[in-house]
């Protein structure tokens, strides 16, 4: 799916550390690349954000399309990369053992039975980069997954990363609005079964977790028919909720929607708690979101599927 040209100014930007991004969007293959460099030319005005996880503005970091995929190349080739830092930045690097993770669903357990809700624990899974070529890893993970929104990107604040997701966080096109609330999940050998009631109380939390933010900004919104969406060899049921942003702005409904129950839980605020309490591991931008902001259309998927790397080391989330 990654043109050659495409490849190698996704390599070449990871080289010299310059903030960029490749993306396909949900059932293209084209890909679209830009990077964030001083080359003296006008933007587009299309912009990649990328937010971290449960950190508000204060950890968005936005990449300019200053610079297609030949004058990235042209750019890195003109300058000195003899002496690189090759930081990359900040890539958790163990992977969560059996022990731990059974340890810290014991007492989020205890906890649930005390006071109720929902917790969502993460766990993480480290390897050996050294010997990776990271555009030929994109290129085969963006083939396999036609129906979530694929992207390779780096950023000086987050480093680099590459992700699948099939969860729209938000989309506003001419006023209106778009979300999703995406929760259950089951492999693909169960299609013929019914939803069991847990999948389904699961997906309620989250929709209605969604329709009572939205309300709380002053919106109206409408929500389609529950249905199942198939991503790769997982099920998941999915409601679309819509409807009129005339009251508000996408920042406000990001803040209000970020992170999601899907991810962290329900009460949202405990959850969160619970999270920090009982995962050994930074989340950094894994439950976040990213976003492609242009003239026509914001649309943000939520950054699942996804793995952190640098030149020695991956950690998927």
């Amino acid at each position: 799916m990654l043109t050659p040209e495409i490849k190698q100014a996704v390599n070449l930007a990871l080289k010299a550390e310059i903030p960029f991004v490749a993306y396909v969007t949900p059932l293209s293959d084209v890909v679209a690349f830009f990077s964030d460099i001083n080359i003296g030319v006008t933007s587009s005005q299309r912009r990649f954000i990328v937010n971290g996880w449960s950190a508000g503005s204060a950890d968005e970091f936005i990449i300019n399309d200053n610079a297609d995929a030949k004058q990235t190349i042209d750019y890195v080739s003109s300058i000195d990369l003899s002496t690189p830092d090759l930081s990359l930045s900040r890539v958790w690097a163990d992977t969560t053992t059996r022990e731990e993770y059974e340890t810290s669903l014991d007492a989020v357990i205890e906890f649930l039975q005390n006071h109720g809700g929902k917790v969502v624990l993460s766990r993480t899974i480290g390897g050996d980069a050294s010997c990776v070529d990271w555009a030929e890893v994109a290129d085969r993970y963006f083939a396999l997954h036609s129906e979530a929104f694929r992207y390779i990107y780096y950023t000086p604040r987050h480093g680099a990363w590459l992700g699948a997701s099939p969860e729209l966080l938000l989309k506003v096109v001419n006023k209106e609005f778009k979300t999703m609330a995406l929760a259950g999940t089951r492999s693909v050998d169960n299609a013929d079964e019914p939803w069991s009631g847990k999948n389904i109380a699961e997906q309620a939390i989250v929709r209605n977790y969604i329709v009572d933010s939205l309300y709380d900004l002053g919106l109206n919104p409408s929500c389609s028919q529950t249905e199942t969406m198939t991503t790769g060899n997982l099920q998941h049921l999915c409601t679309v909720i819509s409807g009129d942003i005339e009251t508000c702005t996408p920042e406000e409904i990001l803040r209000a929607l970020n992170p999601t129950p899907a991810l962290a839980g329900y009460p949202l605020a405990s959850a969160l708690e619970q999270i920090a309490e009982n995962e050994r591991h930074p989340r950094r931008c894994y439950g976040g979101y990213v976003a492609i902001d242009s003239p026509n259309e914001f649309v943000a998927y939520v950054n699942l599927r996804c793995v952190s790397f640098d030149h020695n080391r991956w950690c998927m989330y």
